[in-house]
């Protein structure tokens, strides 16, 4: 085998597997960010249930508030 071929054939292993492991390395990082999306969507999800579960406990204290208030009744020399 010639000087030039053993070259060739060198160069060319080591550009199929720098190709391979740039593949590999790249589908990792891709698979990565989309689990990181899941994470994020799922910690959206979670703050938006506890947003809507505040504006519900909210609204019912409000509305307890408005019932205590119409049920009591204040005299002129408590105020």
């Amino acid at each position: 085998m010639s000087t030039k071929a053993k070259m060739t054939l060198g160069i060319t292993t080591l550009c199929t597997i720098a190709t391979v492991w740039g593949v590999h390395y790249q589908q990792m990082s891709e698979k990565e960010t989309m689990r990181m999306g899941i994470v994020k969507d799922e910690e959206r999800m979670a703050k938006k249930r506890r947003q809507d579960d505040n504006v519900t406990e909210l609204a019912a204290q409000q509305e307890l508030e408005r019932q205590m208030l119409a049920e009591q009744t204040l005299r002129k020399e408590e105020i």
